[in-house]
């Protein structure tokens, strides 16, 4: 048995909470919400790797994680299922496709499943207590190098039974209920929380990241060194998009603020959506083109997460002006924080010194005022890098960076030390 936590608890009690109306009698016990009794089903290890490849299993729903298990706890599942020890069930919800077809996604024991697939594929081998490796499938080159399963062993691990739990006709926010309550005995990351939140804001954020970072290999993934790892792709748009749709205030984007404002049941603008999804193309734009990504080559090669939250911001802010004008801004934006700070990470004082260089190339009217006469090199500044005081904040509390002057000569960067 699993033993919870506090914070766990806590977490338990809110969604019992949740069923609880103000007029109901609390003395009465009563039964809401139940769901239809899921249905215990058993797939041969086979059936379950012809469901994979051909489509007709859902390994990836957008709230799912990323394949965490190192090759060693792989290697041990495949072991436990030689041996006939105990597997877990896996956990389905069964839809269906536009043809008809049943699709079961996968809400609990991706790792499971995974782990069974590429053992079929020859990807992942037993490792036996002689220390060899044996393997499902080779090549005829690794037909010298590698020691193949008997065919008997094969069928009998391909014939084993895995059982599984499905769920017909869920909507998506009791299939991802499902999937919190499940992992409640697992860590979680702050971002996988959040990804396994549905509403319209969500869905929307999920669709970006798949057209914008994940794109066939092509997306932002591919052409910036950025963690992407567990949910922090979709944390870190979620966080841009807040930041954005919180103007002109300068909010700064918690675990609590953003996942209240994630949740929320209204859609996005039109107009709104159009501005962030040119936001990201024009990043992948700068990112991708040389006379333009010195922010990306001249500064450390590897953006953090908050770094990426603020390009996105100054290209929203910068949304009428040109590409090497908002490039400049960039640049000068990841060189200035990283002078100021050895550690750039998403805390308070990092957040209040890049809203600082949000305001410091922005005039009053809102419009940016940038020297373009020695590109990539000088910012006009704007302000005197005093700060408006906003209702319930205290001013001594402001953290004030002093406004850009001059970058002077080309700062050193990595690359251009080199000799």
């Amino acid at each position: 048995m699993v033993e919870l936590d506090a914070a766990q608890e806590k977490d338990l009690d809110e969604l019992e909470d949740d069923y609880q109306s103000e007029n109901e009698d609390p003395n009465v016990f009563k039964v809401r919400d139940a769901l239809t009794p899921p249905s215990a089903m058993s797939y041969s290890a086979q059936e379950l790797h012809r469901y994979i490849h051909e489509g007709f299993i859902d390994l990836n729903p957008i709230y799912q994680r990323d394949v965490v298990w190192p090759e060693t706890k792989q290697i041990g599942l495949i072991d436990s299922i030689f041996r006939n020890f105990y597997i877990p069930p896996v956990i389905f919800a069964v839809t269906k496709d536009d043809d008809g077809e049943p699709i079961r996604i996968c809400v609990d024991g991706k790792q499971r499943l995974t782990s069974i697939q590429k053992f079929l594929d020859g990807l992942v081998n037993r490792d036996v207590r002689t220390k060899k490796s044996y393997w499902f499938v080779r090549s005829e080159k690794q037909k010298t190098t590698r020691l193949e399963i008997p065919e008997e062993w094969k069928r009998r691990f391909s014939e084993t039974r895995i059982t599984c739990v499905e769920y017909n006709n869920l909507s998506p926010e009791i299939e991802r209920e499902i999937f919190q309550r499940v992992q409640l005995g697992v860590q979680l990351t702050t971002a996988e929380k959040l990804q396994a939140i549905s509403s319209p804001w969500a869905d929307w954020i999920a669709d970006l990241e798949l057209r914008h970072v994940n794109a066939d290999n092509t997306g932002l993934a591919s052409v910036l060194e950025w963690d992407t790892t567990r949910g922090r792709d979709f944390q870190c748009i979620a966080q841009l998009i807040y930041c954005c749709d919180g103007l002109p205030d300068h909010p700064l984007p918690t675990a609590q603020k953003l996942e209240k404002w994630l949740k929320r049941v209204d859609n996005p603008s039109t107009t709104f959506m159009t501005q962030i999804n040119d936001v990201l193309s024009e990043f992948w734009h700068i990112a991708t083109k040389s006379e333009l990504n010195a922010a990306f080559t001249e500064v450390d090669k590897r953006v953090a997460p908050v770094e990426f939250v603020f390009v996105g911001v100054v290209l929203f802010v910068l949304r009428n002006h040109t590409s090497e004008e908002r490039a400049n801004a960039i640049l000068h934006m990841r060189l200035r924080i990283r002078e100021q700070f050895r550690d750039v990470r998403n805390n308070g004082l990092v957040g209040k010194a890049l809203w600082n260089y949000v305001d410091s190339i922005t005039g009053p009217s809102g419009l940016r005022v940038l020297d373009m006469s020695s590109p990539m090199l000088a910012i006009a500044p704007t302000s005197t890098g005093t700060k408006r005081k906003r209702k319930g904040s205290d001013a001594d509390d402001d953290y004030r960076p002093s406004p850009i002057k001059s970058l002077g000569s080309k700062a050193k960067t990595r690359s251009s030390g080199r000799k």
